[in-house]
């Protein structure tokens, strides 16, 4: 059984980031978890990933890539032709063919837009199949959920 230890930083800001060890066993819900508990968030979104194997610049080009989003992501609802999304509930890590040093995108919450760059740091063998996945590292305070913005009005104001 081999374990994958990925880096997880901010796609805005890269020196905020986690290191999660996740068995080639487990789904990429299960990563999406791990990503949501390593960020300290408290509110479910729908999500997505993103392969592309490299290192992109710009958002918008990523989604030309293969996407493995939430199941509840796979409906067209609005009517209109979209490309192929696969499952993250049935896709299981050993399924994306990841090597070392290979980098692939997560997208949570499709209306505040949190970007995230996953590169492939290590791929061993795991000493056994207990306590995965797990945050090994975190580096940089999670950046608010829903930052606080202030009004711009008083709140005595009547409208």
């Amino acid at each position: 059984m081999k374990v994958y230890c990925i880096k997880v930083a901010l796609f805005y800001n890269k020196r905020i980031y986690r290191n999660i060890e996740i068995l080639e066993s487990h789904s990429l819900s299960d990563l999406h978890d791990s990503i949501f508990e390593a960020f300290d968030r408290y509110d479910e979104h729908l999500y997505s990933f993103f392969l592309t194997g490299k290192a992109i610049k710009s958002t918008r080009k990523i989604y030309d890539f293969p996407e493995i989003t939430h199941p509840m992501n796979l409906e067209d609802l609005t009517g209109f032709a979209h490309k192929k999304r696969y499952s993250a509930e049935k896709t299981k890590i050993r399924d994306l063919d990841l090597d070392e040093k290979d980098k692939f995108y997560y997208l949570f919450d499709f209306g505040d837009d949190w970007w995230h760059e996953l590169s492939v740091l290590k791929i061993e063998d795991a000493s056994g199949s207990k306590g995965y996945p797990k945050i090994t590292k975190k580096v940089g305070n999670s950046p608010e959920q829903y930052p606080d913005y202030e009004d711009d009005y008083d709140d005595d104001d009547d409208f």
